[in-house]
């Protein structure tokens, strides 16, 4: 049987290897790679450049041909605003005429004016001027009634007739109607009118001034 017998001669120190000299000589070897890396590197920071402009190509428009535009005729001048004023229709008054009454007095063949008594009293005794009777009289002071505005707007119209009681003095005492127009308004304002602004010529009896009756016709009309 043969078997190896472990050799009396040393090892060399060159032979034997030495993990810790191999590691450290790696290390150092590293370290240099590293610095040299570094050291390619540039010492200053440059920015990036920047990209290319994009080249700007001029275009060439044509001029589009002119366009007829018709003149434009300037606005007619304003004209002036007159200012128009709503004339109010007045009511026509019927005026009656006063009948010319002869006064002369007229004798039958034969007879005489007998000469007037004088007395201490010139006025006769027996003056009776009796009951207001319906006569014609003039008007001294006759303005025409407002139109009522109701009536104005409505558009009525027509004619009242009043009765009017005239005293001695020619002042209207009473009022009444005697034949209505249809609308009262109108009636109204007539009866009103006569009784606060109307003055009568007074009706005569015997030379003396009594108190009569008159009928005063006034029309409402629109124009």
């Amino acid at each position: 049987m043969v078997r190896s017998l472990p050799s009396s001669h040393p090892t060399p120190p060159w032979q034997r290897i030495d993990a810790k000299r191999i590691a450290g000589s790696s290390l150092a070897i590293c370290v240099h790679v590293v610095v040299l890396g570094a050291l390619m590197f540039p010492n200053t920071w440059s920015p990036p450049a920047k990209p290319p402009r994009a080249e700007t190509i001029p275009v060439l428009v044509e001029p589009l041909p002119p366009v007829d535009i018709p003149p434009t005729t300037p606005p007619p001048d304003p004209q002036p605003v007159t200012e128009v004023r709503r004339i109010e229709p007045r009511p026509i008054v019927e005026t009656m005429p006063v009948p010319d009454i002869d006064s002369t007095p007229v004798f039958e063949q034969g007879e005489i004016e007998a000469p007037p008594v004088v007395t201490g009293n010139s006025e006769p005794t027996d003056f009776n001027p009796g009951p207001p009777a319906v006569m014609t009289l003039a008007y001294d002071i006759a303005p025409a009634p407002r139109y009522p505005r109701p009536s104005l707007i409505a558009g009525h119209e027509g004619t009242v007739t009043l009765r009017v009681l005239v005293d001695e003095t020619g002042q209207p005492q009473e009022a009444s109607i005697e034949n209505s127009s249809g609308h009262r308004a109108l009636d109204q304002a007539a009866r009103t009118q006569v009784l606060q602004h109307w003055r009568f010529h007074p009706a005569q009896r015997q030379g003396r001034a009594v108190a009569a009756y008159a009928l005063v016709p006034i029309v409402f009309s629109l124009p």
